[in-house]
């Protein structure tokens, strides 16, 4: 019986630490303007489908990734040049940056992404909260 109780009270403290690490960790947005080079657009389109999603999918607490396209300000003034907008979401920011070192990340950024866009480009990391 003690032996019970024990082994509960182990299992019961690593749930309570389990869900204090996802607190801690919490889930993260990175958002990157890009200026894409106009001749580069549909290729650039075709690579992240091709070569950037595939990879990025396989990434630890890889959870969703947009790229989106601007289209006009609402309200303020429109960027003077980023055209783009690639949005990742992981489960934390020490997640991503794992995956900045995965061999994968090379084809997934260099190659389908940045090789399309003048530099600099800018980005922005976010915590998000539900």
């Amino acid at each position: 019986m003690k032996r019970r109780v024990a082994l509960q009270s182990i299992l019961t403290a690593g749930a309570f630490s389990a869900a204090a690490d996802a607190v801690t960790m919490g889930t993260i947005q990175l958002h990157t303007d890009l200026e894409v080079k106009l001749d580069a657009e549909k290729q650039l389109l075709a690579d992240f489908e091709k070569l950037f999603l595939p990879r990025i999918k396989k990434a630890p607490g890889f959870i969703d990734a947009k790229l989106l396209k601007f289209r006009k300000a609402n309200i303020g003034t429109t960027p003077e040049r980023y055209n783009y907008r690639l949005v990742q979401t992981f489960a934390s920011e020490e997640l991503r940056e794992q995956w900045t070192t995965n061999p994968d990340h090379k084809i997934a950024w260099h190659t389908a992404i940045e090789r399309h866009v003048k530099t600099p480009f800018i980005a922005y990391l976010f915590e998000m909260k539900s």
